[in-house]
């Protein structure tokens, strides 16, 4: 769970985070235009650091753009704005989350204006710390949307409707979360985060077709070749997920969340040793105590 921090950036100036409001008949409530991106910070011997903070700034520009919002701000001036909302939080660990959304107050399909505005807020991690394993849930009819339909690679509000749906279907037949299929029944992935299933040694996750181009999931593929450990990026049958030797989620507030048991299913310990390796690799880089990724942080 993570809170909103006091304290937020809007349009160039930290503001109370109750102060900044937006309107009920905003494009972005009606037609669940606004776009985000959300980014982590940890602890280190240096004070606070962002992680992967330029990556995520940068696919939060390319969601914008993808929607029609035409925006003021560009990669290095959102990443100071950025670095003074940590500051803000006082605190070493927590979230930060970008949003970008119309300026026009009318519901119209198409806004009558492209101009956005653009807000930065920390949340405060109320139980940091490495994910307890989960238990997941798959249903034939739950799927992740076409790519002809809405870009997986684009984070707007909207497309997270669906998936909220079937995570609440999951948790009622007693699952912690949904893992979504693609068109073909393969797995895609889960509402908020990328899915990996460790299979004969080897990292194994869906390509990029249907799935989230995730900043984590780019690192655990980073890490994986970095610790020598074969990587597979192809379609990833629901028959071998659920029989996997290690299954896996990947998303900024986990880093890895170890998988349990997949449809009541229970499987081997989790985490299994691949998931706990590079969980503890990840764990080296927040503190920044890894230098071989050294250059994944922004010191606060």
């Amino acid at each position: 769970m993570a809170v909103t921090a006091p304290r937020l950036w809007l349009e160039g100036a930290l503001v109370d985070a109750t102060d900044a409001k937006l309107p009920v008949m905003a494009h972005a409530a009606q037609r669940g235009s606004l776009v985000f991106d959300a980014g982590s910070f940890h602890p280190t011997p240096r004070g606070p650091a962002l992680f992967r903070a330029r990556e995520h700034i940068a696919r939060f520009l390319r969601s914008a753009r993808a929607v029609g919002l035409e925006l003021s701000y560009g990669e290095e001036e959102l990443l100071r704005a950025s670095v003074e909302v940590v500051r803000a939080t006082g605190r070493d660990e927590g979230l930060v989350r970008w949003s970008a959304f119309f300026t026009a107050g009318a519901p119209d399909l198409l806004p009558r204006s492209s101009r956005g505005h653009v807000a930065i807020a920390g949340q405060l991690l109320e139980e940091p710390g490495v994910p307890k394993p989960i238990r997941v849930a798959t249903f034939p009819d739950a799927r992740k949307a076409a790519p002809e339909a809405l870009d997986p690679s684009v984070k707007v509000g909207a497309a997270y409707l669906g998936p909220m749906l079937h995570r609440r279907r999951a948790k009622a037949a007693g699952a912690d979360d949904i893992v979504l299929l693609d068109r073909e029944g393969h797995i895609a992935e889960a509402p908020v985060a990328n899915v990996f299933a460790v299979v004969g040694g080897a990292v194994w996750t869906p390509p990029l077709r249907y799935v989230l181009a995730g900043i984590t999931r780019d690192s655990v593929l980073a890490l994986a070749r970095a610790e020598g450990i074969p990587v597979r990026e192809e379609p990833l049958p629901l028959e071998t997920f659920r029989n996997a030797d290690e299954v896996f989620l990947s998303g900024t507030s986990l880093p890895l969340a170890p998988i349990s048991h997949v449809d009541g299913r229970a499987l081997g310990p989790a985490p299994g040793p691949v998931t706990a390796r590079l969980t503890q690799r990840f764990l080296a880089i927040h503190s920044g105590s890894d230098e071989a990724f050294r250059e994944w942080l922004t010191y606060v």
